[in-house]
Parts: structure tokens; sequence; C-alpha cells
């Protein structure tokens, strides 16, 4: 979300802004950490995202777009822009009125800054209103035209042919788990296939589950996103999304258990019926990304 002084500075092709007021100020510590310095891997996934272009009090629609370059001097940033055409702009006020969903300050419509907000930004404009299910696969598959998913007919068999290239990443709403599955997906030199950023083409969720997962591994990544517990008792504990726990179970019956990976980040109840499978710590070390890579290469990834 990228907050300016007034509507004209959004006329040109980019925009100034000092560096203190970038990735820092209303955007959580995580996030801060790990895009405040702006390094090269920072901009990469910065400029993949979705962004908001507001003025402050949201005297006129806010526009969404994408970043195109990030300039970094000892006390200034400078950014290049473009809105995406796809999209139609959003009226004044939306964002007083998604103030919960993504998570906006209190006087954060009153400050000129660049905050990184950790919310799935299509999910949440689909829900108010603001854009419709088809809008959004509209603007992603002109943005990132449909991938060639591998074909594998029967998964628990050795890999003939070409060794697979795409890995399934179901997710939930841990946005920096997600980009460093992903990231290390990349720099394997594999495609890392993530549902929410494929086109729909008319699809329906189910269908859309079942056309990309046409693939040779999947990665399950189980976060602290929400909380349960039993009726009855007193203590909560944090659990998966529920859309995360469905896909496990259901790439486990298409790929086999020897072709999922389910990776645990923090303190997180595992379901009691997917009995017989690994959980990899999603550790600060990194050191489930050397597991990873052995459960790949045994699934037949030239990594």
């Amino acid at each position: 979300m990228l907050i300016a002084y007034t509507d004209s500075e959004w006329d040109g092709l980019d925009w100034d802004i000092e560096r203190s007021r970038v990735a820092i100020e209303y955007t959580a510590d995580a996030v801060s950490e790990r895009y405040r310095d702006l390094d090269e891997a920072a901009v990469t996934e910065l400029k993949s995202f979705p962004c908001l272009f507001a003025v402050e009090h949201e005297v006129v629609p806010t526009r969404i777009g994408y970043l195109t370059d990030v300039a970094v001097s000892d006390d200034r940033v400078t950014i290049g822009f473009e809105f995406d055409a796809n999209l139609p702009p959003l009226p004044s006020g939306a964002l007083e009125n998604m103030r919960s969903e993504i998570e906006l300050g209190k006087l954060e419509l009153y400050r000129t800054h660049w905050a990184v907000k950790d919310q799935p930004l299509w999910e949440i404009l689909i829900s108010k209103g603001y854009l419709t299910a088809e809008q959004v696969n509209a603007a992603l598959n002109a943005r990132s035209p449909t991938p060639t998913t591998t074909s594998v007919e029967d998964p628990n068999q050795p890999e003939t042919g070409a060794p697979p290239r795409e890995v399934f990443i179901v997710h939930g709403q841990d946005e920096i788990a997600k980009l460093d599955a992903a990231n290390f997906i990349q720099s394997l030199g594999l495609v890392p296939i993530i549902l929410h950023q494929q086109a729909s083409l008319g699809m329906t969720i189910i269908e859309k589950i079942e056309h990309y997962t046409n693939v040779g591994y999947g990665i399950v990544l189980y976060t602290e996103c929400d909380e349960g517990r039993r009726r009855g008792e007193l203590n909560s504990r944090y659990r998966a999304r529920q859309n995360v726990v469905f896909e496990h179970g259901y790439l486990i019956a298409r790929l086999g258990r020897k072709r999922v990976a389910a990776m645990v980040k923090g303190h997180v109840e595992t379901p009691n019926d997917i009995s017989g499978v690994v959980y990899v710590s999603m550790d600060d070390s990194g050191s489930w990304k050397d597991t990873i890579r052995l459960e790949l290469k045994q699934a037949g990834y030239a990594v």
C-alpha cells in the first residue's frame, strides 16, 4: 500500500519517498524485517505483489497496479509503477471500508508512506464487492499466462522421459512462509504453482485444484492462521486454514504420500486422520530446505 500526499504524484511514471517511510510504518515486524533493506531479493518479491496506490484521506479513487522499478539511495527511494488497465479504481472510502481486513492503522490514511501488508488482497477485494473474480482472473492471466503443467499419469510409479519441473504449493495466510517456499523452489530451477496466482478460466475452485495439481510433487504449509478447540475446552490451539487440510488430503490421494511434503511453521495442530505423514519443521535455520531437496530428488526432480 502506497499512500501519497496529493493525487498529482500518481500522474507520472515514478514516485519518490523518504527511505525511512518504506516498509517500516504500519507494517508488521516480520514483514518489515524482510523488505525494509530493499535488497535485490526483496525488490523482486515486491515487484510481484499487487499494489494499492492511494492518496491521503482517500480524496481520489485508489488505483491497483504493480511496481516496475525500485531505485534506492542513502535516504530516498524512487519507484517506477504502472496501473493495471484490467482493473477499475477503488472508490474513495474503499480503504476505510476494508480497515480490519487490510489491517489499516488508525492514522494510516493521514500519512505519506509505503506499507507492506500480509493479507490476501484479491480475496478481500472480491469479498467486499470492489472486484469480481472474472476481473481478477483476467488481470492475472494477462500478467502471467497459464502454465503448462507436467503430465503425471501415475505419480506412484517411476518417472519416464523429462524430469518434472512444477511443484504445487498449498498455503494459508502466512505470506512469508509461502514466499520462502516458492523462492526455494525457484532457486532449484523449478516452477512453484500457487493456486491464487493462476487464472481460473471459468473454473470453480475445486476444478482449479484438479487442473493445477497435475504435477509431480506438492508442498503443504501448516501455519498459525486459525485457532480451534474442542467443545467445552477453554484452551485453543493454532490450526492451519481448512483449505490447507483439505488440499493436503487431496494431494495425498492424487499424488501419493511419497510425493507430498507437509511443512509446519510454529506450534500448529496437525490433523489426526492423516497418519503416516512426515511433518517437516519450517525452522529459521533453513534446514528444511535440505529435506525438501532430498524429497524432490527421490521423486524424480533434477535438483
